[in-house]
């Protein structure tokens, strides 16, 4: 019996032991793909109004598992990326919205929301403000901007940029159980059991690198058993409708390999590897599109509304965040997946509320010729989006920075 105790206690002292020995591992060793999620991890702290927000006095230099990007990013005392705080003599604008506009891919000085520090309208001069957290949506951006307008003073135009992500996902990444944040946001807003779990696990592996590991390689495990229950649910669809087509693309046809582009021989727009984009000659028809879901409509009220009530300017604005649209558009066509901005400004319309749209600035992006490796290039519109990633590069921004200020005038962007 006391063997059977002895016994039992060496496997309870043991656990511990080893728990302790992986968490000094990850934290001596830090490799690199944890390293990004870590730092990512730290700038952010919970709120128990809408979840995630970013953390105050944070200063991280960030670069991606992968190389795709890397930058400084630091918040000031508001939790608000970059170093600048509120100055209340200055008339302030005001950058809402996810991810792209909190300028992942870029170092603070280079977001299109720090570029617009200085716009000038009518004699006024604005200091912009970056109200920007990854992963909002609709609901989260309203939240967002009652929490920190009762901190700010002098807001005068809050810039609201509407994202695709926030009510539309594809159908494969769906099946894969990524759903639209406002979608999330509707199964989670009054679920306080939900929150709480939330809760316990952020601040969990916000302290433990072998929690967070863990938690990644879980999550990692259920997308890829996603993505493969997919892949074989349409191979095998295709398999029993067209069983020669399939078998021709499977095994016959060749992968055909992109061209490198060349500064001599420079076509705009450039195609696009591992892309098969299709483009249409007319615009959806508006009578073919859903109406926008309940949450996010009623986000968009919820806004309105409070921006009347504090005397801001509310402006959406709709700035291209897919490449497919894009390239569609220099071609003179239309992409399916610009349909989420269509349907966004149709609502915004019937409330009477004016939207900006970006996408006609994109016929300056060909063909500009900017600085890579210390070596001139003309520009294709891939330079202006990380690949596989989505988020604006330093020319992105830039080019964005400047195609708002200009809507914002009512001007036309001359060509570069």
């Amino acid at each position: 019996m006391i063997q059977n105790w002895k016994r039992w206690g060496a496997i309870v002292l043991f656990f511990p032991f080893v728990i302790l020995f992986l968490e000094g591992m990850f934290r001596l060793t830090n490799p690199p793909a944890l390293r990004y999620y870590r730092d990512v991890k730290l700038l952010h702290a919970y709120h128990p109004e809408y979840g995630v927000t970013l953390a105050p006095n944070e200063s991280r230099f960030v670069r991606h598992y992968a190389d795709l990007w890397q930058g400084q990013f630091t918040t000031n005392s508001l939790g608000l990326r970059g170093l600048t705080e509120p100055d209340p003599t200055k008339s302030k604008l005001v950058c809402l919205g996810d991810s792209l506009v909190m300028g992942f891919g870029v170092s603070d000085e280079d977001t299109f929301c720090s570029q617009l520090d200085g716009y000038e309208e009518n004699g006024t001069i604005y200091q912009s403000l970056n109200f920007g957290v990854d992963a909002y949506g609709s609901l989260g951006s309203y939240k967002r901007l009652k929490d920190m307008s009762s901190k700010i003073s002098n807001i005068q135009k809050v810039l609201f940029f509407i994202s695709p992500n926030d009510f539309t996902m594809p159908e494969e990444l769906r099946a894969q159980g990524i759903l639209p944040d406002d979608e999330n946001d509707a199964l989670h807003e009054n679920d306080l059991e939900w929150k709480n779990k939330f809760r316990m696990q952020f601040e969990l592996t916000r302290v433990s690198y072998l929690l967070q590991a863990l938690k990644l390689a879980y999550e990692q495990t259920k997308v890829k058993w996603a993505q493969t229950k997919y892949i074989i649910s349409m191979d095998s669809k295709q398999i029993l409708e067209s069983p020669i087509q399939y078998l021709k693309e499977a095994f016959i046809v060749p992968v055909k390999q992109a061209k490198c582009e060349s500064t001599e021989n420079f076509i705009c727009p450039t195609p696009i590897a591992n892309l098969q984009i299709v483009c249409s000659d007319t615009p959806v028809n508006l009578n073919e599109l859903e109406p926008l879901p309940e949450t996010t409509t009623r986000a968009y009220d919820l806004m309105i509304e409070f921006a009347k009530e504090k005397g801001f300017e509310f402006i959406p604005v709709i700035l291209p965040m897919q490449i497919e649209e894009v390239y569609c558009r220099q071609l003179g066509k239309y992409n399916s997946l610009g349909n989420y901005a269509i349907r966004a400004k149709r609502y915004l319309d019937s409330k009477g509320v004016k939207t900006i749209e970006i996408l006609p600035y994109t016929d300056t992006m060909c063909g500009r010729e900017f600085q890579i490796h210390g070596k001139t290039k003309k520009a294709g519109i891939q330079d202006y989006y990380i690949p596989g990633d989505g988020h604006l590069t330093k020319l992105g921004n830039l080019w964005a920075a400047e195609s708002i200020r200009a809507a914002l005038k009512g001007k036309k962007q001359n060509a570069f």
